[in-house]
This record gives structure tokens, C-alpha cells and sequence, in this order.
């Protein structure tokens, strides 16, 4: 009994451990490597493995080592900076004429103090003695203004001098920040600034600019300047810019263009190799100074009977230069197989050219001193066995600081019966006589706990 028990969990353990290779996808390439030194790697995907996978989402990927055994990966988005800065002016208020002097506060030797009308309110600004004033010197209370909002740290401020009293002079500047115009922070100090004119060479030399520290991170509303020129006196303050940058990371896009199969003068048909998760779209009309009213629709598949609109757009040309117009879909990415549009109460001599984006992906593995490897894709059969980055890589890595890995020549793999193949694989095909073994195991259980309770029944 026991031996035919055990005979049963062999069956069933053999049956159900049929392990995948690299033939049972239609295409594959080889991995060239930098070098063999790491333990893990980086592939940037290439248009094939996006198009001609089966699923939109990459289920049928691998990578196999050199024994034709799959190796743990995982697929992850590519990111890219994105920098977007934003640039406001500021109010700017000279201290020079505002400061209050009383001989008889002893405090004067340790500070100095302002007396200035900021939005309607009177403001005594108090200042430490620290900064050497000898020579031409003058101070500016720089104030953003309340209706801006600042969203990000402020990154550097621009100043525009009037030219007309100095075109040569040298200065230096010291940059204080505040909230509140009580507690001032030195930022910066001993900027050199400039503004050097030779006419008889023609030549310049302008430096205007004063960049605050990231490690700042600051969002203060009041700056104060002060200017300070050994010889030639500073010209006076025109305007003061700030900015603002935002260095984010977002994730990058793939292109892939779509395909006109049928088109009239009011409606065009595009098509994918395969559905992708979209999500952008860049429509390029064929003609300049040309306005398209349109609507657009599309399909998950070619089995579909209905065309779903997507929404209605106008898209413009003006000239050469124009850049494609693009069209946020979803942030989740819409999958889309056949795209159709319909000129609304227009037409167009040639269809306008559009493209996909959907998400760039790579794909890191390990090594295990097991190459060379192999890139493998497409196959109907095959479910999701990608692992999440973090279950890949340990705490202190990223794959964005993995050495890159490139996707080299093809090898010839399962091909095209790999992508309608189902039943007639042996490592897939015994799925029913699993389901027999385990209802059979199951049965078999319970009749030998049967025979141990009565057994134990007789010897009680």
C-alpha cells in the first residue's frame, strides 16, 4: 500500500514539474555582455519582442542560460528627466534709502535696521553688521509675490542691471533669504558678478546670474542682495528673475507606428502588429497650414465587430517644423489592436501619419555564470514569470546602475507554431492526466486514513 502511494506522488510530482525551454518560443537572440563580471544585467527591448509577443503585457519573455534552463528576471520601466523650470519676476525694494539711523541705540554697532512699506504695511528689517560694506555697496529686498505659488525649490535668480550709467564694473553679492523678514539665512556670499565691454575688440563679458545651493531647498518669499563694488559703483537693480526647476523622473516611451490598411478621403484604418497598451498617440497631418476636425476610434483585436470611440480631436499643421501632435490617453495605457478615424465635416487628401507609445521596458536577470544567454519570446502557452525588482535585486542595487546588456543576433527558435500551438506540446499536454492523479491521490488518502482510524479502533 505504502509503495503504491509513494509510486503515486512520483506521478504526479514528474507530471506536474514540466519545465519550459527555449523551443517553446518562436523567437529568440542572442545576449551580448560587456563583460561576465556582474550578477545581474540590463536589456533594453527592441521593436520585435514589443510586437511580436503575445500578450500586450510581456508574459511570454524569458531569458535562458547556456543549458537551455530559464534564469529569474524581471521586467521593469525605463525612466527618463524630465526638467521643467518656471521662471517669475520679483518686487524689488532698495534698502539704501530706508535704513534708520538713532545715535543713541547702543544696538546700532551690532545691526542695521530698514524701515520699508511692503503691501501696505510698515516693516523695520533688522540685518547683523557681519558684511563688510567698505567701499560701493548697496542692499535690495527682492519679494515674490504672494499669487505665485511656488511649487518647487527656487534654483537660481537672474538680475537685469541698467546698462545706461555703467556698462564696465566688477561687483560681489551676498544672498539672504527669510519667511517672515525677522530671521534671515545667509544662502550665498561673494558671488562675483560683471558686466566687462571691450569696443575695440568687440567682445563682452556679462555674469547676472546667482545660483542657490540645492541643499537649500528653499521656498522663501523675502531675499535680500547686497552688492558690493571696490572701485566703480554697481548700477542700480532693474528687474530680478527666479527660478524654479523640477528635476522629475517619468517613465519613458516606446514608438511604434501604426500601419494605414484602407483609407478614403474622410476615413483611414491603421493597424498594429499587435495590440499594445497605448498610451500616447502622435497624429502628423500630411499637409502644412492644414486644421483636421476628427474623430477617433479603435479596437482591443481584429476579432471585434465594434469599433469604441475614443474621443473627438483637432489636430493642426502650420508649417515644416511642427512636431506631431500628441494625445494623452490613459495612464494605465488603453490596449489598442486598430485604430480608425472620421474627418468631422472635413476631408484630407492623404491619411496622416500616426504612431502607438506605449511603456519602455527592460529586462534584468542573473547570470549565475551560466552564458551564454538567450533572449526568448512569443508563446501562446506561456503565463506571467517575471518577479517584481525588489524580489530580484538586493536593497542597495537599482537597475538603473546595472551594466547594460544588448540583444544580439537572432537564433532560430519554435517560430510561428509557437504562437497557435496549445494541446500538442508533451510538456503541456498531460494536464488531464494530472487532474486524474490528484482526484486518485486524494481518494487514495482517504481511504488509508479509513483503514488507520479502524486499525486504531482495534487496538484501543
Amino acid at each position: 500500500m505504502k509503495k503504491a502511494f509513494l509510486c503515486l506522488l512520483l506521478l504526479i510530482s514528474t507530471a506536474s514539474q514540466a519545465t519550459e525551454t527555449s523551443l517553446d518560443y518562436a523567437y529568440g537572440a542572442k545576449i551580448n555582455l560587456i563583460d561576465d563580471s556582474s550578477m545581474y544585467y540590463r536589456i533594453d527591448l527592441t521593436k520585435d519582442v514589443y510586437t511580436q509577443t503575445i500578450s500586450s503585457q510581456l508574459n511570454d519573455v524569458r531569458v535562458f542560460n547556456q543549458k537551455g534552463q530559464p534564469v529569474p528576471f524581471s521586467l521593469v520601466n525605463v525612466y527618463q528627466q524630465n526638467d521643467q523650470s518656471e521662471t517669475f519676476p520679483a518686487t524689488i525694494y532698495s534698502l539704501d534709502e530706508s535704513r534708520k539711523v538713532n545715535p543713541d541705540d547702543s544696538s546700532e554697532q551690532d545691526l542695521e535696521r530698514y524701515n520699508i512699506n511692503i503691501n501696505s504695511k510698515d516693516v523695520q528689517i533688522n540685518l547683523d553688521k557681519t558684511i563688510n560694506k567698505d567701499g560701493n555697496s548697496s542692499t535690495y529686498l527682492l519679494q515674490i509675490p504672494d499669487n505665485i505659488e511656488l511649487k518647487q525649490a527656487i534654483n537660481n535668480l537672474s538680475i537685469n542691471f541698467d546698462a545706461t550709467t555703467n556698462q564696465n564694473w566688477q561687483a560681489t553679492a551676498n544672498l539672504m533669504c527669510s519667511n517672515d523678514l525677522k530671521d534671515w539665512q545667509l544662502v550665498v556670499d561673494n558671488v562675483p558678478l560683471m558686466s566687462l565691454t571691450d569696443n575695440n575688440n568687440n567682445q563682452s563679458l556679462k555674469l547676472n546670474t546667482i545660483d542657490i545651493p540645492s541643499y537649500y531647498n528653499n521656498r522663501a518669499r523675502y531675499w535680500i542682495i547686497v552688492l558690493k563694488a571696490k572701485q566703480k559703483p554697481v548700477p542700480n537693480i532693474k528687474t530680478v528673475e527666479f527660478t524654479t526647476k523640477n528635476n522629475r523622473s517619468q517613465v519613458a516611451l516606446f514608438p511604434i507606428d501604426f500601419k494605414l490598411t484602407d483609407s478614403t478621403d474622410i476615413e483611414a484604418i491603421y493597424d498594429l502588429p499587435s495590440a499594445q497598451p497605448v498610451k500616447e498617440l502622435s497624429i502628423q497631418l500630411a499637409n502644412t497650414r492644414s486644421v483636421l476636425p476628427l474623430s477617433i476610434y479603435f479596437k482591443t483585436s481584429r476579432d471585434n465587430t465594434t469599433w469604441r470611440k475614443l474621443n473627438d480631436y483637432i489636430i493642426r499643421r502650420v508649417d515644416e517644423g511642427d512636431e506631431p501632435q500628441r494625445i494623452t490617453l490613459h495612464s494605465e495605457g488603453l490596449n489598442i489592436k486598430q485604430l480608425q478615424i472620421k474627418a468631422i465635416n472635413a476631408s484630407f487628401d492623404e491619411a496622416p501619419k500616426i504612431t502607438a507609445f506605449r511603456d519602455r521596458m527592460s529586462i534584468i536577470f542573473n547570470s549565475s555564470n551560466n552564458g551564454p544567454f538567450v533572449l526568448a519570446w512569443g508563446s501562446i502557452k506561456a503565463t506571467s514569470a517575471s518577479l517584481s525588482e525588489q524580489e530580484l535585486l538586493s536593497n542597495s542595487q537599482s537597475a538603473i546602475d546595472l551594466p547594460q546588456a544588448y540583444i544580439g543576433e537572432k537564433v532560430e527558435l519554435a517560430g510561428e507554431k509557437a504562437l497557435t500551438q496549445i494541446n500538442d506540446d508533451s510538456s503541456y499536454f498531460p494536464k488531464w492526466i494530472i487532474w486524474i492523479c490528484l482526484i486518485a491521490g486524494a481518494v487514495f488518502l482517504i481511504i488509508l486514513a479509513l483503514k488507520l482510524i479502524n486499525e486504531i479502533k482495534k487496538t484501543q
